[in-house]
């Protein structure tokens, strides 16, 4: 669960950058209510590290660098790029949490369970509209 809590915090940044710097104004309420959307998922999966033993860290330098590079790269190359970046992480934490799920439930641990299935349908569900973007986006 930690390398989903930094994908979360490298995610919480690049949102907040990208919304920040995006010049469609169609796109940047989408990135302000996922950075919000991150914050409540990053919450959740403290809750659930704390409940299972875990001490969860606060920030990671590396994922903030790379998400001003990833921010950087939006504003040389368009938000393409960087959109399908994120739909692709979003896709892959959402497998993590379906996995973390699967085996929580099998050990009993079914309140952490139902928590990391709502937290893959959250990342299931910004994959999906980020695809929608990066396939509009030419």
């Amino acid at each position: 669960m930690r390398e989903a809590l930094l994908a979360e915090l490298g995610a919480l940044a690049t949102y907040r950058r990208l919304a920040r710097r995006t010049g469609d104004e169609s796109l940047r309420p989408l990135l302000q209510a996922f950075y919000r959307d991150e914050l409540r998922q990053i919450a959740r999966l403290r809750d659930v590290m704390r409940a299972l033993g875990g001490n969860p860290r606060r920030k990671s330098l590396r994922r903030l660098l790379a998400a001003r590079m990833l921010s950087l790269s939006a504003r040389l190359y368009g938000p393409r790029f960087a959109l399908r970046v994120c739909m692709e992480a979003e896709r892959s934490v959402s497998r993590w949490y379906a996995r973390y799920a699967h085996v929580l439930a099998r050990i009993g641990e079914l309140d952490a369970a139902r928590h990391c299935a709502e937290l893959s349908a959250q990342k299931r569900r910004h994959a999906a509209a980020l695809q929608t973007w990066v396939d509009l986006i030419e």
